[in-house]
């Protein structure tokens, strides 16, 4: 299995000046994310606001609705198409190399991953990890959450509502967090986190109607947390359901209760990079007819994996 190479420190490239990180800058728009995104420049909150209670007088009701994090963001070494920005060996030596190599390591263990998946599902060979197989719709990130104070991620309009849910500690009520819930686009996620324990990310768990946020935790940072992502749930019909997830306080300090706007309580830094393993563009994701019958038809259409990306991503820019 993978193990995230000890290298590769998140910090060394966020911790440059950023006029250097702005050489490498992502242009965002509906084009695969390549190069750096600075603070708050994607917004997950537009992708499900389903998931969370927000408000805001403006005319667009998501414009202020933040991620309080930065990223770098690379497609595959060998993309013409759409190539990574190289950031300049005297900035960073071997940077470019490291995450290339991290790259297609961590898509050959999403390989094997899909495989096994759909050897548990009962699936004929190659139904799933066919479509999969090449990787070339696949984005590696890494996320850099600053320190931050606790109260630039709790703090929230001046609302009666918003103030009364700010107050019982809602972090969904915020005008920015770490990351707001969503599911990812792709076939699986692999994600590494920067530490042993619980420093923030959350799933939601759908039990008997009814669903709550729960810490992920790991053992080690080279242990992978896998997430299952909309491709997966399109291509088994919804057998299986992308994981709706979101990035919290770590709960060390959420457990310590609201703070005043007086208080500096610092958030400390968080790193972890995730490999969004997706199907090539070209590629449908309707549902495979190993999963359809005359009693389960179809929940899902037509539509290419490059179509589901531009859609996804003239939102989140």
């Amino acid at each position: 299995m993978f193990r995230w190479p000890s290298t590769i420190d998140h910090r060394q490239f966020f911790n440059l000046p950023l006029p250097t990180k702005l050489t490498v800058q992502n242009r965002g728009g509906e084009s695969p994310a390549r190069g750096y995104s600075p603070w708050a420049y994607e917004k997950t909150a537009v992708l499900r606001p389903d998931l969370h209670t927000a408000s805001s007088p403006n005319t667009n009701p998501t414009q202020i609705l933040l991620d309080a994090r930065e990223q770098f963001a690379m497609g595959p070494p060998n993309d013409a198409q759409f190539k990574t920005p190289r950031l300049g060996e005297a900035y960073l030596p071997e940077f470019h190399t490291a995450i290339s190599d991290a790259y297609r390591q961590i898509s050959d263990t999403c390989r094997r991953l899909v495989h096994t998946i759909e050897e548990g599902l009962g699936a004929p060979s190659g139904c799933i990890s066919g479509p999969a197989a090449d990787g070339q719709g696949a984005e590696l990130n890494l996320n850099f959450y600053p320190e931050v104070q606790r109260s630039t991620l709790e703090d929230n309009l001046d609302t009666p509502a918003v103030q009364e849910a700010r107050v019982g500690g809602n972090q969904d009520n915020a005008t920015m967090r770490r990351i707001w819930p969503h599911t990812d686009l792709g076939v699986v996620s692999a994600l590494f986190q920067d530490g042993a324990g619980e420093t923030g990310l959350e799933v939601q768990l759908r039990e008997s109607g009814q669903s709550k946020f729960v810490p992920v935790s790991v053992d080690d940072e080279n242990d992978l947390v896998l997430l299952v992502s909309d491709t997966l749930e399109r291509w088994t019909n919804g057998k299986l359901q992308a994981a709706v997830h979101r990035v919290g306080l770590p709960p060390a300090i959420s457990q310590a209760g609201p703070a005043s706007r007086s208080e500096r309580i610092l958030v400390p830094e968080r790193r972890s990079a995730v490999m969004f393993f997706r199907a090539p563009p070209t590629v449908d994701l309707y549902p495979l007819s190993h999963f359809i019958s005359p009693e389960d038809p179809a929940k899902y259409e037509h539509i290419t994996a490059g179509e589901y990306l531009k859609r996804h991503n003239k939102r989140l820019y």
